[in-house]
C-alpha cells in the first residue's frame, strides 16, 4: 500500500521531469515575438512585447505537447512612449503588482494539417481565464515554428475602463515563435 501511496506522488513529478527533459532541448529564437491590436477612442494601434519566455513541451516527433509562456508586460512598445507608460499604470496592466502575463497549457490538440488548439489558463493582472487558442505548427529537423492568435476581451483581466465607449473591450494578441532543437 505505502508503494502505491509513492508511486501516486511520484508519477506527476516524472511526468513533469520528463516534458521538462523535451522542452529543454529546445531554445526559443529571437526572432518573432508577441503583439497585440487594440482601439483607443476609435484610433487602432499595435503594440509588441520585447520580453517573453516560451518553454515549449515538444515530443521526440517535434510535435507540440505543451507550453508555458510568461510575457513581461513591461516590454511594451506600442511606439507611443506616453500610451505605454499610461499601460503601466493601475488601471491597466498594473505593473507594480503584476508585472507579467502568464499561460500555462492543459492540453494541446492536433485538428491536422499542422492545425492545433492549445487549451490552458491565461492570467493577466492576478486575473486567471481559460482559454482556447488556435495556432498552426511547422517543424522540420532541428526547427519548429509556431504562429497564431486569439481574441481576448480585456475586462475579463480588469484591464482598463469597465465601459467600452473610449477603449474598444476586444483586444487581438497574436505570436510568431521559433525554436531551434540544440
Amino acid at each position: 500500500m505505502r508503494c502505491r501511496a509513492i508511486l501516486r506522488r511520484s508519477v506527476p513529478c516524472l511526468l513533469l521531469l520528463a516534458g521538462a527533459a523535451l522542452a529543454s532541448a529546445w531554445v526559443t529564437q529571437p526572432q518573432g515575438g508577441f503583439a497585440f491590436r487594440a482601439v483607443v477612442e476609435g484610433e487602432p494601434f499595435v503594440a509588441e512585447f520585447r520580453r517573453f519566455e516560451v518553454i515549449p513541451a515538444i515530443d521526440r516527433a517535434a510535435m507540440p505537447v505543451g507550453f508555458d509562456v510568461t510575457v513581461d508586460l513591461a516590454a511594451i512598445d506600442s511606439g507611443n512612449r506616453d500610451r505605454d507608460r499610461e499601460m503601466a499604470s493601475p488601471e491597466w496592466f498594473d505593473l507594480a503588482e503584476h508585472p507579467a502575463a502568464h499561460f500555462r497549457s492543459t492540453s494541446v490538440t492536433p485538428l491536422g494539417d499542422g492545425a492545433y488548439v492549445v487549451a490552458g489558463d491565461l492570467t493577466i493582472k492576478g486575473a486567471a481565464r481559460r482559454i482556447e487558442i488556435p495556432f498552426d505548427w511547422q517543424s522540420s529537423g532541428s526547427s519548429a515554428a509556431m504562429r497564431g492568435g486569439v481574441d481576448l476581451d480585456r475586462r475579463w483581466f480588469g484591464v482598463g475602463p469597465d465601459d467600452d465607449s473610449s477603449v474598444g473591450a476586444t483586444v487581438s494578441v497574436s505570436f510568431d515563435l521559433r525554436w531551434e532543437r540544440q
